[in-house]
């Protein structure tokens, strides 16, 4: 008999409704199939990625709900295509025709397979700009953001679930001003929006927010502006969020000013178009020793290694650039759950500080051995906290 895994009916029929393959499916049978095709011989057809005993181990982690793939790696495992990555970070690179349309198919590619998506449009021109090569004026990032939102309307992701869409643009951008009202709904919109979750209504499936760079912090040669609570373009951004909850607000400063690409959740960052997240959380609160903490962040971070060989991607730059970044996201969760079992408030303790220690060395160690047994390139980042607690913790990309 199978052991239950689940603590409560509503997580069963989550496994059951998203991730499950017939009726008869487990979990257990969901975290073999998923260790075999990501890091075993895919049932003969492949080299392995991971010894044996490694493998057996990492599976009993899955098994045990210590280690939890991204949702993507569970939905596919098993099945004949491989899209393991939950989201795609994506730049509009210049405002051409061709690329308004090269990044809406790199928006659509990505959304068909499963995956979220976040699109930078600050390097578009400000509506109204002259157009030298057809005549007439610019229309701005905006009607692109709306094109790629029904796009979204009217792409489930992977056949199976709503669009996940970021959009963001830099505090500077002449079209900031509209930027900022684009989800000012009017009182009917939002009524109808009440009654009918799924009514149309302006970048109702995306989230957005504005990018500040060290210039909103120091102010530029034409704009004296010093600090954020003296800047006029963030202050209207706060009390937009407060009333709305949208925009947001995205922050890149010092060496990380070019990082302005965010995945659809928004806890991976990039300065590279099309980036890629490779996402999956270490559950703390089913971890009961130091040591077993050290074995799950180890074997979590090889698998993770492992999905950047074998998972398949929308179109050939995603490739490109996966070889170069070669991003990880490992995660954390339940630290709520471990602290109050050791009857500790909600705040990092020394206890706490020192599994972050070994959660940051052992994750790098790990995953870069294995890089190095593969002679392939080393992670630029190997973890990335995902938007469910308040503390910052140590070599986290971003945590909300």
């Amino acid at each position: 008999m199978i052991k239950e895994r689940f603590k409560t009916p509503f997580a069963e029929t989550i496994f059951r409704s998203k991730y499950a393959q017939g009726p008869n499916d487990s979990w257990d049978a969901l975290a073999d199939r998923l260790v075999e095709d990501v890091c075993g011989t895919r049932w003969g057809t492949q080299p392995s990625l991971m010894s044996d005993g490694d493998r057996k181990e990492l599976a009993e982690h899955i098994k045990e709900m210590r280690f939890l793939p991204g949702g993507r790696y569970l939905y596919y495992a098993g099945r004949p295509y491989k899209a393991y990555n939950n989201c795609y970070l994506l730049r509009a690179e210049e405002d051409t025709r061709e690329e308004w349309s090269n990044v809406t198919w790199r928006a659509m590619s990505c959304l068909m397979t499963g995956g979220g998506i976040g699109i930078d449009y600050s390097r578009l021109r400000p509506a109204g700009k002259p157009l030298g090569r057809t005549g007439g004026t610019a229309s701005g990032p905006l009607p692109l953001m709306s094109a790629i939102n029904e796009i979204g309307r009217n792409v489930m992701q992977g056949g199976s679930r709503r669009s996940a869409i970021y959009a963001s643009l830099n505090w500077q951008h002449e079209d900031i001003p509209a930027f900022l009202a684009a989800k000012n709904w009017s009182s009917t919109i939002k009524s109808l929006k009440e009654t009918d979750f799924n009514f149309p209504a302006p970048l109702d499936m995306t989230n957005i927010s504005v990018n500040y760079d060290d210039a909103a912090l120091y102010g530029t040669s034409t704009n004296k502006e010093g600090s954020l609570t003296d800047n006029a373009v963030f202050m209207q951004n706060v009390r937009q969020a407060m009333e709305t909850g949208e925009p947001g607000f995205s922050f890149n400063f010092g060496d990380k000013q070019n990082e302005t690409l965010r995945n659809a959740c928004t806890e991976v960052t990039s300065e590279d178009d099309s980036d890629v997240c490779n996402l999956g959380s270490v559950n703390l609160g089913n971890v009961r020793t130091l040591d077993e903490f050290r074995s799950v962040v180890s074997l979590a971070s090889k698998f993770l290694v492992c999905g950047t060989l074998r998972a398949d991607l929308p179109y050939e730059k995603v490739y490109k650039v996966r070889e170069k970044n070669r991003r990880l996201g490992l995660g954390l969760m339940g630290i709520h759950e471990w602290l109050l079992q050791r009857g500790q408030k909600y705040e990092v303790t020394p206890e706490l500080k020192q599994w972050l220690e070994v959660y940051e060395q052992e994750s790098e160690k790990a995953a870069n051995e294995h890089c190095d047994r593969f002679f392939i390139s080393r992670p630029v980042a190997y973890r990335a906290i995902a938007p469910t607690g308040k503390q910052k913790l140590p070599g986290s990309e971003v945590i909300h």
